[in-house]
């Protein structure tokens, strides 16, 4: 630091909540402290500085994030830490209100276009100068072998339910060029796989190129050496093209793995919500997909209760999940955001209703993914190892599982136990290998057993 009376540097604690587009930001803010000679610290109470990355998107979320502040701030006063910094989506779209009633607990509140000058912020509060700031590179927050890469920021959709446009703003796309120079930097430091994020990933490029260019960006990532899996989230079902589907199709590095959220499937529900798209033409997709790619994993996720969604067409939305069989599935109960044009709809439904549809729903899906399990048992597939979960045990994932939201698969020992992280896992014509040694690493296994959201599987003997 400038301040040369500092024997070491200070210390920061930053939060990160809510979904991985947030998770970036905070990447991005990491890698600006660290690189203005400031420490990251994993506990709050040994920081000199607690910054809360808050999500502002579902009541839930806004909940999560005032408590967070909160327990923030009750370490400042009990002088664990000088300062709160709260920034993200919930600052980003109620600023006026949050700097008026946390004017006593948050030192400042920042917006998102304002997370740029993190560093500037944190040297105001512990009253530092600097002749000058350090641009780096940032700080991943995620597992070495697996990284996010976020194509674009904002949507241009107007969605009912959706506050996004108002937090986030216009769609806007990263150059082709620093992305892949993005990628290329994260696989010398051994990612392996790119997990590709936006609000809309599908139109990625339009704003810059004048039409969309995903695939010729996928097409340059698939040639970046040390990246094996991409894996594209977020795909707007109304803007899917045939040659996307044939890229899918042919790149062997692109994950068998279709992130679609698809909100409801009833057209009456669609319109209200204004999706831009019809039950015709996502079944025809879903149909479209399967024939041409029989193995793949699909996700989406649901808004149930609505308003206006009545009991047939809830039922028509069950009827399809049973037929389509999602591997995984997200349910959200609709929650009523100011600002957004479903605000002012009439229609609104009760909240015990809304609960039941969504128990209802996950139910239902719990079964499919149950179902569709089960039917891997005793089949080879290749896994991706993770680490350990909280029980200690080495986790991995398929192919059809995007890290931190889908299922995983526990690796057994030759006994048949869970493997613990600290112990052995012996691969049959590899020898012994630490656990230390397979993580990050792909590998052969046999499906041993099957849970709605967990597999368990023994190493057959291909690591790579």
């Amino acid at each position: 630091m400038s301040d040369s009376s500092e024997t070491s540097p200070a210390k920061v604690h930053l939060i990160s909540l809510g979904c991985p587009k947030n998770t970036v930001d905070s990447e991005r803010m990491l890698g600006l402290l660290q690189g203005n000679d400031y420490a990251t610290t994993e506990q709050a109470e040994d920081a000199d500085i607690v910054i809360v990355n808050t999500c502002g998107f579902i009541e839930p979320a806004k909940e999560e994030s005032i408590e967070t502040i909160l327990e923030a701030s009750r370490l400042k006063a009990a002088g664990k830490c000088r300062g709160v910094i709260v920034t993200g989506c919930l600052s980003t779209r109620y600023e006026t209100e949050l700097k008026q009633d946390l004017a006593g607990e948050a030192d400042a509140i920042l917006t998102l276009s304002e997370e740029r000058d993190i560093v500037r912020h944190v040297d105001r509060l512990l009253g530092r100068q600097r002749g000058q700031y350090h641009e780096a590179p940032r700080t991943s927050l995620t597992a070495p072998h697996w990284g996010y890469l976020r194509i674009s920021d904002g949507c241009d959709h107007q969605c009912a339910f959706c506050a996004i446009p108002a937090i986030r703003g216009r769609h806007v796309s990263e150059p082709k060029e620093r992305l892949v120079a993005e990628a290329w930097r994260l696989a010398a430091t051994g990612v392996r796989e790119l997990v590709l994020i936006a609000q809309d990933s599908v139109r990625y490029g339009a704003d810059l190129y004048g039409k969309p260019q995903l695939v010729p960006l996928l097409r340059d990532l698939a040639a970046v050496d040390g990246i094996e899996w991409i894996r594209l989230m977020y795909t707007y079902p109304a803007f899917w093209t045939e040659e996307m589907l044939d890229f899918y199709v042919d790149e062997p590095k692109m994950c068998r793995y279709v992130d679609m959220p698809l909100q409801h499937i009833a057209d009456p529900v669609l319109i209200r919500m204004k999706r831009a798209t019809t039950r015709l033409k996502t079944v025809d997709l879903l149909r479209d997909l399967r024939r041409r790619m029989p193995d793949v994993g699909l996700r989406s996720s649901f808004i149930v209760g609505f308003p206006g969604e009545t009991e047939a067409e809830f039922e028509d939305l069950l009827a399809f999940i049973e037929e389509t069989r999602f591997d995984n599935a997200t349910c959200f109960l609709y929650s009523d955001e100011e600002g957004t044009p479903a605000y002012d709809l009439d229609g609104k439904l009760d909240a015990d209703l809304i609960q039941d549809r969504y128990r209802r729903l996950t139910q239902l899906q719990e079964r499919i993914s149950g179902e569709i399990n089960m039917d891997l048992v005793g089949t080879k597939q290749t896994v991706l190892v993770d680490g350990p979960d909280v029980g200690g045990h080495l986790t991995a994932r398929l192919e059809r599982d995007a890290p931190e939201i889908d299922g995983h698969v526990v690796l057994e020992s030759e006994e048949g136990a869970p493997a613990l992280a600290d112990g052995l896992v012996s691969i049959e014509g590899s020898g012994a290998e630490t656990p230390a040694s397979i993580i990050g690493k792909f590998v052969e296994v046999e499906i041993t057993g099957a849970y709605p959201y967990e597999l368990t599987a023994r190493p057959t003997g291909k690591v790579w």
